[in-house]
């Protein structure tokens, strides 16, 4: 996860301007609180010769109280590399990327101003650090904001015009040494699906017993909404699950440091080849970030079952994988 900083000092005002740099419109804010979305991280913008992303947090508890969070976060490429995540539902876990940190020379200051529209009023909603300090960003700070931003009951109450019709547009403006006024534009719509024959992809991995290590990406990638997925197979299993169930998930194959969040739903199934009986199947619904760009399972079947002659996973020595690409949301 990212490295944040909360700005308590809160300087808040009322514009009439639109933010210079970037506009972050979301056209279903439901289909946050629906999927459960902890962050939602959007498309990169430049400002000031750097790369930026915001950072929201659409339901983030403080003192027992609700509140939207909103953060300046910095847009950087990085290397991903996968570790185990524990969960209290050992069916379900995610392997997270780890963020590649900023170099010693990659420290940049600024000031920074955070913004909702009042579509009521046709203004926007300000704020800045009260104290007018220069904000750091470097390898130890990723992000820089607000926790406070706006209590969610505030943000969610039809009179004050910040939600109306599942429809709300955060942005942003970011000054640097050296200000490139670009303005950037994004939209998160509710995308819907529908299950076609073209969203199923089938895998046969050919000599699976001999020819797979212990770590498979296939190198074929599932072309679903514009974005760019990969499944991942573990023969031997993963994690706590190694050596006891073979294991399964779907990847991002974009780079998620500069694109913006994305949620999708999803079915894995182990094909039963020899008596199409046996069908093994898992769903799986997560918000992908650049912190957490695989989903999947540890122990999707007990490596037990699928080498039991009995149950026709491995006819000829073929695992065949089946991905259902079923819903997105976000751009």
């Amino acid at each position: 996860m990212a490295n944040r900083r909360d700005i308590e000092a809160m300087r808040t005002y009322k514009r009439d301007a639109s933010p210079h740099h970037f506009n972050l419109e979301i056209k279903s804010y439901s289909s946050l609180s629906t999927t459960l979305a902890k962050k939602y991280e959007s498309n990169a913008f430049e400002a000031g010769g750097h790369k930026w992303r915001l950072s929201l947090y659409p339901n983030q508890m403080i003192n027992g109280h609700r509140y939207i969070s909103l953060y300046l976060a910095t847009a950087k490429s990085g290397v991903r590399s996968l570790r185990s995540m524990s969960s209290g539902i050992s069916c379900q876990r995610s392997i997270r990327s780890q963020y590649h940190r900023i170099s010693g020379d990659g420290e940049v200051y600024a000031t920074f101003r955070l913004f909702v529209f009042d579509q009521k009023q046709q203004k926007y909603f300000t704020v800045e650090d009260g104290a007018g300090n220069l904000s750091l960003f470097d390898s130890v700070t990723t992000e820089v904001g607000f926790a406070k931003f706006l209590p969610r009951d505030t943000f969610e109450h039809p009179s004050e015009g910040y939600l109306l019709n599942d429809c709300c547009t955060f942005g942003a403006e970011v000054f640097v040494n050296t200000d490139k006024r670009t303005s950037y534009r994004e939209s998160l719509s509710p995308v819907h699906y529908s299950i076609r024959p073209q969203s199923i992809f089938c895998y046969d991995l050919v000599k699976f017993s001999s020819q797979f290590g212990l770590e498979h990406l296939c190198p074929n990638l599932i072309s679903f909404g514009e974005r760019k997925w990969q499944l991942c197979v573990y023969p031997k299993g993963y994690g706590q699950d190694k050596d006891i169930s073979l294991s399964l998930y779907l990847r991002s194959a974009d780079d998620l440091y500069t694109l913006p969040s994305v949620y999708v739903e999803f079915n894995l199934r182990v094909v039963d080849r020899a008596f199409n009986l046996h069908h093994i199947k898992r769903t799986g619904k997560h918000w992908f970030l650049s912190s957490d760009n695989t989903f999947g399972w540890s122990d999707f079947m007990p490596l037990r079952t699928l080498n039991d002659p009995s149950k026709g996973f491995l006819r000829d020595d073929i695992l065949s994988v089946e991905v259902q690409m079923l819903v997105k949301h976000g751009s």
